[in-house]
């Protein structure tokens, strides 16, 4: 349940990667050709590098920040009009919705589950900047000295980082651990709790490409009672990223309509609607259609 724009750090990433492989190619063209030892050059395209990530760190924290302000008023507006009815659920955003759903007190834990959510992006951002610091202090005064001396300390300090990242991450009590934790804190004012969780583990990437990548398999679930339903909504793993299914346990005429993202069918079983290239939160505007139908 968490959302954000990061339009600013977005733009300036894409265009960024031109304008320093321009800036490069034209300093090592006019600084270092013919050059045995183009030292100077060196410098100025490792600065050139180093400012563009410098910049590009700062504007997705500042985006992460602007992002986070903007969740917790929409969060209190929420809170403020928990209960109110909701007409259009697409005009609302994630936060407001989540408390005009609500089918419990949005508690005060409930809501710094929301909240927390925020710091999983600051803590990434973080160690991307340690770890370039390292990369920094590493790579350039090894080619700019001519030295050894700055890789024998540098690297390992680097794989010692990234290994630590990657812990904290799927180690247990890590991130992906704590993040249904907190999924499961912040769904519960819906009436809902986390009962499935994906199997995560290293998969070989593929003959074309060596090496392994942490995957989730199998679905997420939350499921639980709202308004005297059962009610499951379910979440694809890695083999079915972005897609999600809500399914409210309430008989109904049989129909079925497909907008070519949303599915929604129904029968004696109930309702089901599922999306396909689900965006966060979009679940919500799911739940309250199903709802919405299954009230006739």
């Amino acid at each position: 349940m968490l959302s954000g724009d990061s339009k600013r750090s977005s733009r300036f990433g894409l265009i960024g990667v031109f304008v320093v492989a321009a800036l490069a190619a034209v300093i090592g063209l006019t600084m270092g050709e013919g050059e045995a030892n183009p030292k100077l050059a060196l410098a100025l395209i490792f600065g050139v590098i180093g400012i563009f990530v410098l910049v590009l760190l700062l504007l997705q924290r500042s985006d992460l920040e602007q992002a986070a302000v903007g969740d917790g008023a929409s969060r209190n507006r929420g809170v403020a009009e928990a209960g109110a009815p909701v007409a259009d659920p697409t005009a609302k955003p994630e936060a407001e919705l989540w408390a005009a759903l609500a089918v419990e007190p949005l508690d005060p834990d409930a809501l710094a589950a929301q909240a927390e959510m925020w710091d999983v992006g600051r803590r990434s951002i973080k160690l991307g900047a340690i770890v370039f610091g390292l990369i920094l202090a590493t790579v350039p005064p090894a080619y700019l000295l001519e030295s050894l001396v700055p890789l024998l300390v540098g690297v390992p300090l680097i794989a010692v980082a990234a290994l630590y990242g990657s812990f904290r991450a799927i180690g247990p009590g890590g991130e992906i651990e704590r993040g249904y934790e907190r999924m499961d804190r912040a769904t519960k004012p819906l009436g809902l709790r986390v009962t499935t969780r994906p199997q995560g583990g290293f998969e070989a990437r593929g003959p074309t490409m060596p090496g392994f990548d942490y995957r989730l398999r199998g679905a997420t679930e939350l499921s639980g009672e709202r308004h005297g339903r059962r009610v499951t909504v379910r979440f694809g793993g890695h083999e079915e990223a972005g897609r999600s299914e809500v399914e409210v346990a309430a008989p109904c005429h049989e129909f079925e309509a497909d907008s070519g993202r949303v599915t929604v069918r129904s029968g004696p079983g109930g309702i089901v609607v599922s999306r396909r290239k689900a965006r966060q939160g979009d679940w919500l505007c799911d739940l309250w259609l199903a709802e919405r139908l299954a009230s006739g």
